[in-house]
């Protein structure tokens, strides 16, 4: 009777679902494995993956994509690993979605919260304390503090604060100490100290600092000495030195630098500098590629022999670092996928992964520890 019960039992668990299956492994496997999301504008979801941490392979979480509002334009991930957030550009607010800890499956926390016209783009302080949107259509920044143990949402005394014209882009700076906006329009860079324990704005003196023309996105390295600025029409990357007392930017020598070694245009559309802060890349989505750079001193940029390196996709439009630090990932609209490049010691970015289609116009992507 012993036997025949057990050869029962090995019998149900060959025929489980396999979509059981791959929960089990997603649930107990996150030793080897770290999760990523990318914001789909054009199915308004947001895909989950968990990614290999030595091949960055990308395995789909059961029920990806998870339904958002309509056309989430960015997201960010708390580093409790518990929430992530999403901006839903075209109904005006943000999504919460809590993370189930066994299985990855989001299930989103409503109702949504609200922020200012058309926001762009969501940043988070490195201790996931404070959110904040970039309003592209009311020229504002939308400032909320986060509760770690729900993850709500809640204004700031005096949200939202008032910025330049058309904000699109938005980051803090690794310090915690400075909050950075683009402004395409006035062709600037905005910048404003943080309150520390309110995350409320003050404008830097100085502030706006004007950049190249049509900058597209910026970077901060690490030690946040330098700041990097792409400018789309003319194909260049400037480069500012940034005041660690006041968050001032001054212009470095030599600045602009070009996204290739001839004159070529490229249509620069994001730039990341690597966890070490020793290289700098740029997304060219005109070509398809990446511009590789070392970063010498005083912030002045060298292309690397190699660069530049296809982006394996078509119409680039993003790029992120694995939390790892080892692997790149880039994002391409045209053929709705994520490339995975592996960084060398000397900088050089090797293809190591693509994922199959993650859907209609991936915009954005923000990975978990």
């Amino acid at each position: 009777m012993l036997n025949r019960f057990r050869i029962i039992q090995a019998k149900w668990i060959v025929m489980l679902p396999a979509s059981f299956a791959l929960a089990t492994f997603i649930g107990c496997g996150t030793a080897s494995s770290h999760l990523g999301f990318v914001t789909l504008r054009g199915a308004n979801g947001l895909a989950a993956y968990r990614i290999n941490n030595h091949s960055a392979a990308f395995t789909s979480i059961i029920g990806s994509p998870f339904i958002t509002g309509v056309s989430p334009s960015s997201v960010v991930a708390h580093p409790s690993k518990n929430f992530v957030y999403v901006a839903n550009q075209g109904e005006n607010d943000i999504s919460l979605f809590k993370v189930n800890n066994q299985s990855s499956v989001l299930n989103e926390v409503t109702p949504r919260t609200v922020t200012g016209f058309f926001p762009a783009s969501l940043a988070m302080d490195s201790g996931g304390t404070t959110l904040y949107a970039a309003n592209e259509a009311s020229n504002s920044i939308s400032v909320y503090t986060i509760n770690s143990g729900t993850g709500a949402l809640t204004a700031v005394t005096g949200s939202p604060f008032a910025t330049g014209p058309s904000p699109t882009k938005l980051r803090v700076s690794p310090s915690g100490k400075f909050l950075y906006v683009l402004s395409g329009n006035l062709a600037s860079i905005y910048g404003y100290a943080i309150t520390s324990g309110t995350g409320a704005l003050q404008a830097i003196v100085g502030s706006p600092f004007p950049v190249g023309p049509s900058p597209s996105s910026f970077a901060i390295d690490p030690a946040e000495h330098f700041f990097y600025v792409t400018n789309a029409s003319t194909s260049t990357v400037s480069v500012f030195a940034i005041n660690s007392t006041s968050g001032a930017l001054t212009v470095v020598p030599q600045s602009p630098f070009g996204t290739m070694a001839t004159s070529t245009s490229t249509l620069p559309v994001d730039v990341i500098a690597s966890p070490s802060g020793q290289f700098l890349y740029v997304l060219n989505s005109s070509t398809d590629n990446i511009s590789e750079y070392s970063v010498g001193s005083g912030g002045i940029l060298t292309l690397l022999t190699n660069s530049p390196v296809a982006s394996s996709g078509t119409g680039p439009i993003f790029m992120t670092f694995d939390s790892t630090g080892n692997f790149l990932f880039v994002g391409n609209q045209g053929s709705n996928t994520i490339n995975g490049f592996s960084l060398g010691s000397d900088g050089t970015l090797t293809t190591t992964s693509s994922s199959p289609s993650v859907g209609a116009s991936p915009s954005s992507m923000a990975v978990l520890p």
